[in-house]
This record gives structure tokens, C-alpha cells and sequence, in this order.
């Protein structure tokens, strides 16, 4: 992320608004402040050293205008002078920047006010804000928004689940390979449920793949019962399809995504390749026919994939 910032201000091609995505306060402010370095620096290059840097650092900087959560959340109180703020010339002839480091707990209305301000922000002027849940920014604003991720590692994503949502381990393991390693993804994850989708699609897969032709209804019952989740009923099974092919052909338990369900995996791994390749066509050319048809009757395009799966199978 810093060589977007550096190339941002080398080229003087720094945005009206972004919005950092992190996946907790401390990584969120550490990005803003590596940026906004950047942005003061009287060598663009976050020095650290030079006047620039040093009235950042001691948060003595002229041209920021900083707004804090009270308590917690941001009212539009404490925004309503930011756009009369802004609309000055720049005390030290540079840039002029708004920070707001959790802009996921301003209020609706205090974002509203904001509106008009980002959508054209005064020449030199740069909104930098900071989120953990961007479902809490209004679209219009997210619209006018370069929005930036801080990535981590699988095992960073790891330490941050088992950290920030309490969960063991093994499970936070499960998620973060699941999301590969896109924190926000695998809390996106977590909160529908992985977990209980998960068993119920090897459950479903176990049904087509030993009971054949008995298998349909209740099958389709377990897709039904996550009617609002589909997509990710479909993109489960293929990560446990993936695993299940991935050990049959080397043996190798590390690389699994679902490596908590080992014995699982173990005897589905006992079929016939074109039995797993061919399920696995059919949920992916499932997945394809629901992003390309918005009115794609969910219920028939599942019979119809469980079909084309047991056509293999019988």
C-alpha cells in the first residue's frame, strides 16, 4: 500500500476522498498516517524527518482537520464546520486534509452532510478515512471513494479472527484459507454461517455421491435451506470438492482448506475422478448461470445441476 501512496503523490495524482479498509483501528490508522506522510512531506517520501513530517508526527500540522468520535459515534455536530473548514486556502501553501479514522460510526446524517464536500472537495484537499465495516458507509460516499484494503497474511488473518471474533484456532484457520487471507471476507463468511452451510454441503455432495438416485429431494432441501446464501453454498462445496481432489491425487494434508475435515475428505477421495470432476463442472456452471441471469429461478437451476450430477453417477 505505501508504493500506492508514494506514486499517488509522485505523480500528484492524489484522489478527493479514500477510504482504508482495515481490519482493526490500529492497522486502519497506521495506513492514514502512512499516507498523509507522504501527502506532508516536504520530499513526498513519508522522510519522517524533514518540517513536514515532524509537524504530522506531533500532530501540530495546520492544514488537518482531525474528527474523533464522541463516545461512539460521529454526529453531524461534529461535522457540520468541515465543508466552510475546507473551503480555505491553505495555511502552508500545500495540501489541506480531513481525517476521520472511524468513519464507519458517523451517522447517516452527519455522512449526508459530508456528501456534497467529497463529491467536489476544493482543490488541494484530500478526505482520508478509516473503516472496519465498510456496511456501515453510505453508498454515495463509498461511490466517490478510492478504497483500499490493508492485506494480510493467511496467518495474520488467522491471528485477527481468533483475536477480533473469538474463535478457536483451528476454526479461524478454516476461514482465513477459505477467504485466502481477505480478513473482511472471512468475517463476511463467518457471519453467514460458514460453518453450518459447510456441513450441510458435504453432507448434500455425500447424499448424490453414495445415495444416487434417492438423493435428489433431500439434497435439494439442504441448498433450499440456505435459499439467501446460495452463492456461497455453491463456492463451499467446490472448496470441499478441490480438497477432496487435491488429496486423492498427492496424499498431502497441508494445502486443504477444509483441513479439520480430514476423514471427510479421506473417503470421498475413494471416487472416481470423473465423479468429483464432473460435480464440480456442474456447481461451477451453476455459480456462472446465477451471475449471469439476475431472475435465474435459484430452485430450477439446482435441480437441473443435480441432475446433470446424478446423470454421471447412475
Amino acid at each position: 500500500m505505501n508504493e500506492i501512496f508514494e506514486n499517488a503523490v509522485k505523480t500528484g495524482n492524489i484522489a478527493g476522498a479514500y477510504l482504508i479498509s482495515g481490519v482493526s483501528p490500529e492497522t486502519t490508522r497506521q495506513q492514514i498516517d502512512e499516507f498523509l506522510l507522504h501527502v506532508f512531506c516536504d520530499q513526498g517520501t513519508a522522510c519522517g524527518k524533514c518540517p513536514g513530517c515532524l509537524k504530522y508526527l506531533h500532530k501540530s500540522h495546520v492544514d488537518i482537520v482531525t474528527v474523533e468520535a464522541a463516545k461512539s459515534t460521529i454526529k453531524i455536530d461534529d461535522v457540520r464546520e468541515i465543508p466552510s473548514l475546507v473551503s480555505k486556502k491553505s495555511y502552508e501553501g500545500g495540501y489541506k486534509a480531513v481525517v476521520i479514522a472511524q468513519a464507519d460510526v458517523m451517522t447517516p446524517q452527519a455522512q449526508n452532510a459530508l456528501l456534497k464536500v467529497i463529491e467536489e472537495p476544493p482543490e488541494n484537499t484530500v478526505f482520508v478515512m478509516g473503516a472496519q465495516n465498510t456496511k456501515n458507509i453510505l453508498p454515495t460516499i463509498l461511490s466517490r471513494c478510492i478504497i483500499l484494503k490493508t492485506s494480510l497474511s493467511r496467518e495474520q488473518a488467522e491471528q485477527e479472527l481468533c483475536r477480533e471474533q473469538k474463535i478457536p484456532t483451528l476454526r479461524a484457520r478454516v476461514l482465513s484459507n477459505a477467504a485466502k487471507g481477505d480478513y473482511h471476507l472471512a468475517v463476511s463468511y463467518l457471519q453467514d454461517g460458514f460453518f453450518e452451510i459447510r456441513d450441510d454441503m458435504i453432507l448434500a455432495l455425500n447424499r448424490l455421491w453414495t445415495s444416487k438416485n434417492m438423493a435428489t429431494s433431500a439434497t435439494l432441501a439442504l441448498f433450499l435451506k440456505h435459499d439467501a446464501k446460495i452463492d456461497l453454498c455453491l463456492t463451499v462445496a467446490l472448496q470441499y470438492i478441490a480438497d477432496v481432489l487435491l488429496y486423492k491425487h498427492t496424499g498431502e494434508e497441508s494445502g486443504l482448506v477444509n483441513e479439520d475435515k480430514l476423514r471427510e475428505i479421506r473417503e470421498h477421495a475413494k471416487l472416481r475422478d470423473y465423479v468429483l470432476c464432473n460435480t464440480q463442472i456442474q456447481l461451477f456452471e451453476c455459480m456462472v448461470k446465477r451471475a449471469q441471469c439476475a431472475g435465474l429461478n435459484t430452485k430450477l437451476a439446482l435441480e437441473s445441476m443435480l441432475f446433470h450430477i446424478l446423470e454421471v453417477i447412475l
